[in-house]
């Protein structure tokens, strides 16, 4: 369902997201530099998400959570290393570092399950981005104060983007905030804030570009010899608007 003619050949992991625990996801993404990533975005999403919590519950509606290391960046200001040592030792207890009623979303039952056992989410919905939302995941889009999409923009179709942003932005009544990031050696979609919200009144947007990962074998054969993934992250703060009655 993407088109990626003009981007490079990207190795399909999807064996590590399917299982009871995060254990090959950790054996297969520790030796090609997964956390470089993770502390980056650990670090912008804890200044970011400070600017709109001031003190407040909020929800985050989470896409593609797997496991939960990019919630526990963002949830506790977990880095890498702390972020490995919590999944491998379910008995050490979580400290909350922002008050968030988290909604993750996956097509993995096992990685949600497992989340969720381990007190990393609260609610879980199980999605393919394949089909059009359900009521449960338009309701946690509508309400959400904090949409995250980190590693997983690559597999959701351009429509089904468009269909969350749009149901996202639909009550503009309080601040909210998108975090989503584009892997251009993968995905050659242009998405950036100035294309997706043109025309959208009062929103300011931090963008960094860091390090993703390091390539496989397979994807240096095919990004002439390149040994990085780099990768565009985008922080989108949207100012409430008041409703304002027809005339």
């Amino acid at each position: 369902f993407l088109d990626v003619s003009m981007a490079g050949a990207k190795t399909n992991f999807g064996n590590i997201y399917g299982e009871n625990t995060p254990q090959a996801y950790v054996q297969t993404l520790v030796p090609i530099d997964y956390g470089h990533y993770h502390d980056r975005y650990t670090e912008m999403s804890n200044e970011e998400i400070a600017k709109i919590s001031k003190g407040k519950k909020l929800t985050a509606l989470e896409l593609g959570s797997s496991y939960g290391n990019t919630t526990l960046g963002y949830r506790c200001g977990y880095n890498w290393d702390k972020v490995v040592d919590v999944w491998l030792n379910e008995e050490k207890p979580l400290n909350y570092k922002f008050d968030f009623h988290i909604i993750a979303q996956d097509i993995s039952e096992n990685a949600l399950g497992f989340g969720k056992r381990r007190g990393i989410f609260d609610q879980t919905i199980v999605h393919d981005f394949k089909n059009p939302f359900g009521v449960e995941m338009s309701d946690a889009l509508v309400k959400a104060d904090f949409l995250t999409s980190i590693m997983t923009t690559f597999y959701i179709p351009t429509e089904r983007w468009y269909e969350a942003i749009f149901k996202f932005l639909s009550d503009r009544s309080k601040p909210k905030l998108l975090a989503y990031n584009m892997m251009m050696a993968f995905d050659d979609r242009n998405w950036t804030p100035e294309l997706l919200f043109a025309g959208v009144p009062k929103w300011s947007c931090r963008r960094s570009f860091n390090k993703h990962r390091n390539f496989t074998e397979l994807e240096q054969s095919t990004h002439h010899g390149n040994k990085e993934a780099w990768t565009m992250t985008y922080f989108v703060h949207f100012d409430p608007i008041e409703a304002t009655s027809a005339h």
